[in-house]
């Protein structure tokens, strides 16, 4: 689909612009005023002219830390009206709806002006687990529109303060029977915790969480990672902006029902493999600790660190587990007092499919003031050996068991499934 940007620049001189409406000649018989109403009303015009509205592609987060959510919205006489995947009761999907405005800032910016229970949610750290005190999940309720295609059915949008692009896509069909649709596709999704692309001699490894991390080796033989964001659609996975793997341009991930072998967007009729090694599927997972899983060896440690935190902080702990942190850092993560989240960070080596070693790697957010006064190096030293995997289902696996190889009586079990409240677990 070929794209048309608006190109919007302020200078002391006045603002020039280039809009995909006008030729030449027209815009330059325009003052800036007049060009930059123009493409207001032209976006207006076409947000609200979508029969079955938009398909909204969420980003959150600095550089897209806190990964995304697919929601709709619906835009009529300068009111919209969201949904988001996930987000039912009784009569179905939840509907909020408030005002939106078209404004001149940064070029022309749509804004939410108005509360809306969806949108605004994820922006206020107010009643929510989210990630920072201050500004909720770094999410954007005012963006800059970049521009629209040619065929009217994509608008081209850049958060205004954490600074995510993002799209609004014409909707085909009905809003519940989309987010239907992509609430089936992100369960189905999220249990290929680690994929295996292969092209000739190139191989890429695709891990799952809030954003793909795709790992692979370059021409000089050095370790690559990619971090890249998407969501969930209708058909697939859809990434923010298409990555180049090899030879390849790939733009996502087609979902195919039952497959264990998925078509790859915009490629040579190329495709990604689920993978079932051990090693694969635990490090793309967050594992969650309860205390009564942790054996003879780990139980004793987290029971010290789990009691200082009530001692010392006046808090519980909320969950524990050994994955990913927002930031990307991987090691043993917990969150406390339904604020205060923490990373002990592991480096980690693998051998076969099914040996890993843990070792201490330092801290990330308020990790270092718990190893510091609450003892949180007893809860993770258990971790720092050599473990074996093993699991109960190789393609989706509900816990995995941590055998010690140098200590038969370190053996922890770690779930899939969210452990609140662990120590009493």
């Amino acid at each position: 689909m070929k794209k048309v940007f608006l190109y919007i620049m302020f200078a002391a001189v006045g603002l020039g612009l280039q809009s995909c409406l006008h030729d030449d000649d027209e815009v330059f018989e325009k003052s800036a005023a007049e060009r930059i109403d123009d493409v207001l009303n032209e976006t207006i015009q076409t947000l609200e002219g979508a029969q079955y509205g938009w398909a909204f592609n969420y980003y959150m987060g600095v550089d897209y830390a806190y990964g995304s959510f697919a929601m709709t919205a619906q835009f009529k006489n300068g009111k919209v009206t969201l949904k988001q995947q996930g987000y039912t009761d009784a009569d179905g999907y939840v509907a909020e709806t408030s005002t939106y405005k078209m404004n001149r800032d940064q070029g022309p910016v749509l804004s939410f002006d108005t509360y809306n229970d969806i949108l605004h949610y994820y922006g206020d750290p107010a009643g929510t687990t989210a990630p920072t005190d201050v500004t909720g999940y770094e999410a954007d309720f005012e963006f800059v529109v970049m521009g629209i295609s040619e065929d009217s059915n994509t608008i081209y949008l850049k958060g205004k303060k954490f600074g995510n692009y993002m799209t609004l896509q014409r909707l085909q069909k009905p809003s519940d029977e989309y987010l239907e649709e992509v609430d089936y596709i992100a369960e189905n999704m999220s249990k290929y915790a680690a994929m295996k692309y292969t092209d000739g001699a190139f191989s890429a490894k695709f891990m799952y969480g809030d954003n793909y991390t795709i790992t692979y080796i370059d021409e000089n033989g050095e370790k690559e990672t990619l971090t890249v964001p998407y969501t969930f659609t209708d058909e697939g996975v859809l990434f923010n902006q298409p990555i180049t793997l090899g030879d390849n341009m790939i733009s996502g991930i087609h979902y195919v029902d039952g497959a264990e072998s998925l078509p790859l967007i915009d490629t040579k009729n190329l495709s990604i493999t689920v993978s079932t090694d051990p090693i694969d599927i635990f490090q793309a997972g967050n594992w969650y600790i309860a205390a009564s899983n942790l054996g003879e060896v780990a139980a004793a440690g987290f029971k010290s660190f789990t009691d200082m935190c009530k001692s010392n902080e006046g808090e519980d702990v909320d969950y524990a587990y050994i994955g990913t942190y927002g930031t990307g850092g991987y090691g043993f993560c917990f969150m406390s007092g339904g604020k205060y989240k923490g990373l002990e960070i592991f480096n980690v080596e693998t051998e076969g499919e099914d040996l890993i070693t843990f070792s201490f790697g330092g801290s990330e957010g308020n990790g270092g003031w718990y190893r510091n006064y609450d003892n949180l190096a007893d809860a993770t030293a258990p971790f720092y050996t050599t473990f074996k995997l093993t699991t109960d289902d190789a393609k989706n696996p509900t816990y995995f068991i941590l055998t010690d190889v140098n200590n038969g009586k370190n053996v922890i079990k770690l779930l899939k499934e969210e452990v609140d409240y662990p120590a009493y677990k």
